[in-house]
């Protein structure tokens, strides 16, 4: 199946190109196309503008609810909440700051709020000045109370806080620098504290109530993201660099779409999103079970199929693998794949696809010839006197063209299946109608040459049936008249399908040869092993070896190839495979 994909168009400044690239490279996940737009007046305003938006909605997106509020009555606009929000969040900044100089102020005056501000004037009233001091425990000097007017006002960490009072006109001096008393008392500064931390609980509730309305913001930034990308579908590429705009489309699979909005939450860029259709050219994934995965590198030898059509991978891997063995028409040479592609597997861990799939051809390979009865050529039949146990030479022949015909009603089958679940029932009947008319030919085929007890009224319900599908519902056109016209046109096509049904003949050619091949080595080992004394067992022995080697090689050739040439002609044609799809390459670290 083919992986269902999601389409991003990432509007950057061409500086922010390479940077952001890398980071997409670091996820491994998105296949890119990038193209340059210029930059004018009109896509810079919108790019400042979704900015704006961009901002907003991330600040408002990390605002956490406390249930205590619920979205008001009043109806705003994504533009209000932008400009109402632009300015709480300015305003909040500058609180935060208020509040920290605050609190260090509070800490500072702590030690002091024994000391009462009045006591200021009163003692203005007298000519005295106070001085205040803050000094270590350990070197306060108690000799000081005896000398000076001084009185200890608290003691806290360590610290011991006095005042000395200075007379006016006297001489005052004093063994320590003082200190600056706090421009306020803790009374006035917590007061003020709370004031302002007041204010941020009411910003950060108006936040939670723009929050409820995110989404209202998220819309008309999805619609200036929409004008700017249809803007710059109508701007052709710049040539100077620092003067463009580039345009970075995305695709991610569907199922790996978390990945990409968590770096698009993180990275804040201006986007556009929707699911991936055809005319947006997605890259092709393909999903397949294990099997079947092992044949996606044979389908990419053609071309990856269209993002709306069927990935036909699943369908063609038995029919290919049975081919393989059909053509190689030996099983012994079927045993000597399956054992080195074993044994390669356990040294070779990066040929492990690979040598899985050889596993699977040397299963074909032992399964098809058994039906021959041919072993490193050699006939079991004759060696064994197993006569009627496997198939003759004439049997082979109707074998692969009963194979072929088999192959083709698959396909006619598949197709019909698919048309109908992705197009509507109709456009499906005539696929349909081809397939019905392949069981005619093979009933009428058994009747004539096998003697099959066909009931005489079968094989023209058969026929007319698969007529009437294939020449009204080969066109969908509503005049009844060109329908059945071109239906009765698209008849013609019956000698196309009659070449592909010949086609299959080559099967049976390739295992023939295979076999005489093998025979031939045979023949010629054995004759130098028995006329010549000695040596005849070494030359002989390696004749049979290299020989049987060559044959192996040169039949895997033939093997590999017409497959190839019966899925991509012959099959594809028949299941509607078009093709043209760009394989899913992401942006990997190396």
């Amino acid at each position: 199946m083919i992986v269902p994909m999601m389409k991003y168009d990432f509007v950057l400044y061409h500086a922010d190109l390479a940077p952001f690239l890398d980071r997409l490279q670091e996820l491994g996940i998105v296949d890119t196309k990038r193209s340059n737009k210029p930059i004018d007046e009109r896509s810079s305003t919108l790019l400042d503008e979704i900015d704006q938006y961009t901002q907003v909605i991330g600040q408002l997106s990390r605002v956490k609810s406390e249930n205590t509020v619920q979205s008001d009555d009043k109806t705003y606009s994504a533009k209000q909440i932008l400009l109402h929000s632009q300015e709480l969040t300015e305003e909040k900044e500058q609180l935060k700051v208020q509040k920290s100089k605050l609190l260090t102020e509070i800490k500072a005056a702590r030690p002091w709020q024994m000391w009462s501000m009045t006591s200021l004037d009163q003692l203005a009233q007298i000519h005295c000045t106070p001085r205040f001091y803050a000094v270590q425990e350990k070197k306060y000097n108690p000799d000081w109370e005896q000398e000076y007017p001084l009185a200890i006002l608290n003691k806290e960490n360590g610290y011991i806080y006095f005042v000395v009072l200075e007379q006016k006109g006297a001489p005052y001096h004093f063994p320590l620098q003082d200190t600056k008393l706090p421009s306020a008392s803790i009374e006035l500064l917590e007061v003020e504290l709370t004031d302002v931390e007041h204010r941020l609980t009411v910003i950060g509730q108006q936040f939670e109530t723009y929050a409820l309305q995110k989404d209202l913001l998220a819309s008309h930034r999805s619609e200036l993201v929409a004008q700017l990308d249809l803007y710059l579908a109508g701007k052709g590429s710049a040539s100077a660099a620092e003067d463009t705009l580039s345009v970075v489309t995305a695709f991610v699979p569907k199922p790996q779409q978390q990945i990409i909005e968590d770096f698009i939450a993180q990275s804040q860029v201006i986007y556009l999103s929707e699911e991936a259709v055809i005319e947006d050219d997605p890259p092709i994934k393909l999903k397949n079970n294990r099997f079947a995965r092992l044949y996606e590198p044979i389908g990419d030898l053609f071309m990856p199929p269209r993002y709306d059509e069927l990935d036909v991978t699943a369908y063609f891997a038995p029919f290919y693998m049975l081919f393989f063995g059909f053509c190689m028409g030996d099983f012994g040479y079927g045993i000597v794949i399956l054992l080195a592609s074993t044994i390669a597997k356990l040294k070779l861990k990066k040929m492990k696809p690979i040598l899985t799939l050889m596993q699977y051809l040397g299963v074909g390979c032992i399964v098809m010839p058994l039906l021959f009865g041919t072993v490193f050529g050699l006939d079991l039949s004759e060696v064994f006197l197993l006569e009627g146990v496997f198939l003759d030479t004439l049997q082979m022949f109707w074998f692969a063209l009963i194979m072929g015909g088999f192959t083709i009603f698959c396909a006619k089958i598949i197709q019909a299946i698919d048309a109908m679940k992705r197009r509507g029932f109709q456009y499906g009947l005539a696929p349909l109608g081809w397939a019905i008319l392949l069981i005619c030919i093979a009933l009428k085929a058994g009747q004539e040459f096998m003697s099959w007890p066909i009931p005489p009224i079968l094989i023209p319900i058969t026929l007319y049936l698969g007529l009437a599908l294939i020449i009204f519902f080969a066109s969908d056109s509503k005049n009844i008249f060109a329908r059945a016209a071109s239906g009765v046109a698209s008849l013609w096509g019956v000698t196309g399908m009659f070449a592909d049904f010949l086609s299959y003949i080559r099967l049976f050619g390739l295992g023939v040869a295979g076999g005489i091949l093998g025979f031939v080595v045979n023949t010629v080992g054995a004759l130098v092993w028995t006329k010549l004394p000695y040596i005849g067992y070494v030359i002989g022995g390696l004749i049979f070896v290299v020989g049987h080697l060559a044959v192996l090689v040169i039949s895997a050739i033939g093997a590999i190839v017409h497959p190839l040439r019966l899925t991509f002609v012959e099959f594809y044609k028949n299941v509607g495979f078009t093709g043209g799809g760009r394989l899913y390459r992401p942006l990997k670290k190396e």
